[in-house]
C-alpha cells in the first residue's frame, strides 16, 4: 500500500469555529502534513492568524480554499502555504501572479484525468481526484509526476483503497454535521 499523508479539510468558517478546539490534537498527528480551510465569505484576519498559528506550530501546511478568487484579494500569499482552487480556469491566472512565493502550492479539484492533465499544464502543483474514482487515481500515479489527493475520503475502506490506488494524500472533510472528527480518527487509525 502506498504511504499517504492525511489532509484534513475544514469545509467552512462555521465548521472552523466548531472544530477549533480539537484542531491542535488533530494537527499533532504525524501523518497530517496539510490543512485546507474553505471559505465562501471574507476571511477575518484573526481567524486566519489563529488557524495559521495552529498549523505552523505543528509543521502543517495551511492551504486556503476560497469559493472565488475575489475572497483572497486582501490576503497576503505569505499568510499561507498554498491555495486550492475549485475551478480549473483559475489555475493559470493564479500561477502567473508575481507575488507568489516560490514554495507556494497551487492545487486544483479535478473530476477527470483530462482535467488533472490540464491543471498540471496550467501550473498546478497537485491535483485532487474523487476518492471513489480508483481507476483515475491509479492511472495518475502511473504516468504523472504531480501528487494526487484522494478527495472526500469518507471511510477507512475508502482510505485504504485510495492508498492502494496510488493517492499521495487523503482529503478528509471535518464537517461537524457529519461527525467529521470521528471520520478523521477512523481513517487515521486504519492507516497506522
Amino acid at each position: 500500500m502506498n504511504h499517504c499523508d492525511l489532509y484534513p479539510v475544514i469545509p467552512s468558517l462555521t465548521a472552523l469555529t466548531a472544530v477549533q478546539e480539537q484542531l491542535p490534537s488533530l494537527l499533532a498527528d504525524d501523518s497530517v502534513t496539510a490543512l485546507r480551510l474553505c471559505f465562501d465569505k471574507p476571511l477575518e484576519r484573526k481567524q486566519l492568524e489563529t488557524v495559521r498559528q495552529m498549523a505552523w506550530e505543528r509543521n502543517v501546511a495551511l492551504i486556503l480554499a476560497p469559493a472565488s478568487l475575489n475572497l483572497i484579494q486582501g490576503v497576503s500569499l505569505k499568510d499561507s502555504d498554498g491555495i486550492h482552487l475549485a475551478r480549473l480556469q483559475d489555475v493559470k491566472t493564479f500561477a502567473n501572479r508575481k507575488d507568489r512565493p516560490g514554495s507556494f502550492q497551487i492545487g486544483c479539484t479535478c473530476l477527470t484525468l483530462d482535467d488533472a492533465m490540464s491543471a498540471g499544464e496550467q501550473g498546478a502543483d497537485y491535483v485532487s481526484l474523487p476518492a471513489v474514482n480508483l481507476s483515475a487515481l491509479t492511472q495518475w500515479s502511473v504516468f504523472a509526476e504531480l501528487p494526487a489527493v484522494a478527495e472526500h475520503v469518507c471511510t477507512a475502506e475508502e482510505a485504504r483503497a485510495a492508498a492502494q490506488a496510488g493517492a499521495d494524500f487523503l482529503a478528509i472533510t471535518l464537517d461537524p454535521a457529519e461527525d467529521g472528527l470521528a471520520r478523521f480518527a477512523a481513517v487515521s487509525a486504519a492507516l497506522s
